[in-house]
């Protein structure tokens, strides 16, 4: 039983959370979430739906969305999604690994035909979602390090203190000299955790302090 659910969930397109998804779509989580509440991403099955988990073609509508919102109406906004979706949403798609050259759509219009090209935006979706990929491997959580805070692999260095240090004005050089364990990826993958998983309750005052 355990083999046949791990081969189900590899068959599974990837998915992401509201907060991955306005990370990798440089949108507000506000965004994401009122554009899943206008149903623009289609009828959810209610599990992904109460999950609000979000797959390959609703992150890349997301992207599209954001330039075109003003050239496309509701029905053409539909032909876009509906197309995505049968493009992206089959088993082992990720957004890295897509034939960019391959992805160009056509969506009718009341006037009639406009061609979206894909590349540019997922040259731009590739790189975050890569960046996210690698935030995973690079964050880890442990009960016997600092209490379960999550912290950069290897090392006791919080990652939300490197996204305080960072919104505190101090740039990538500095951190690196500060902590020359670290290197310019990791630091990138800090950030990017700590900012699609965002800290709960009142935060302590500068724990690193102590």
């Amino acid at each position: 039983m355990p083999a046949t659910i791990s081969k189900l969930d590899r068959e599974k397109p990837p998915t992401v959370t509201t907060a991955e998804a306005a990370w990798l779509t440089e949108l507000s989580p506000k965004t994401v979430n009122a554009t899943i509440d206008r149903g623009e991403l289609g009828r959810w099955p209610r599990a992904r739906a109460r999950a609000r988990r979000l797959g390959p073609a609703d992150v890349v509508y997301l992207v599209l969305r954001k330039d075109l919102s003003e050239v496309l109406s509701a029905t053409a906004k539909r032909e876009l999604y509906d197309r995505l979706v049968e493009a992206l949403s089959r088993p082992g798609v990720a957004i890295p690994s897509m034939d960019e050259r391959r992805m160009d759509l056509e969506v009718e219009l009341a006037g009639g035909v406009i061609r979206v090209e894909m590349k540019s935006a997922l040259r731009r979706l590739s790189k975050r979602w890569q960046a996210l990929e690698r935030a995973a491997d690079v964050v880890v959580s442990d009960p016997e390090i600092r209490g379960g805070e999550p912290v950069i692999r290897g090392t006791r260095i919080p990652v939300y203190l490197i996204a305080d240090l960072m919104s505190q004005g101090a740039d990538a050089r500095e951190i690196l000299e500060d902590y020359p364990s670290l290197n310019a990826a990791t630091v990138r993958s800090a950030l990017a955790y700590a900012q699609t998983h965002p800290r709960r309750g009142r935060p302590r005052k500068a724990p690193w302090r102590s």
